[in-house]
């Protein structure tokens, strides 16, 4: 449940960072029905993966051993691996 926190705590801001992303082309591009499915597409991802984060905590995730130690190593690695991803 710690390693679930931590991860999904990383991925649900990258997916809400898209989101806002979206939007402003959004009003960018106001005719984009396709563009606004796609919002509406990530943002359930991001709603998912938060309440997997919400399950987790709920099950007592942050009270496990060493949890700060590692959310900030498994958070770390996760924000590695975006922002590789993001530049392959």
């Amino acid at each position: 449940m710690a390693c679930t926190s931590a991860v999904e705590t990383v991925i649900g801001g990258h997916y809400d960072d898209q989101v806002r992303r979206l939007m402003e082309l959004e009003k960018k591009y106001p005719e984009g029905g396709e563009l606004t499915k796609l919002t509406s597409t990530v943002s359930q991802f991001r709603d998912d993966e938060l309440e997997h984060r919400d399950i987790a905590i709920e099950k007592d995730a942050e009270k496990a051993t060493g949890y700060p130690v590692l959310k900030a190593v498994i958070g770390g690695g996760c924000q590695a691996a975006i922002w590789l991803s993001e530049r392959i």
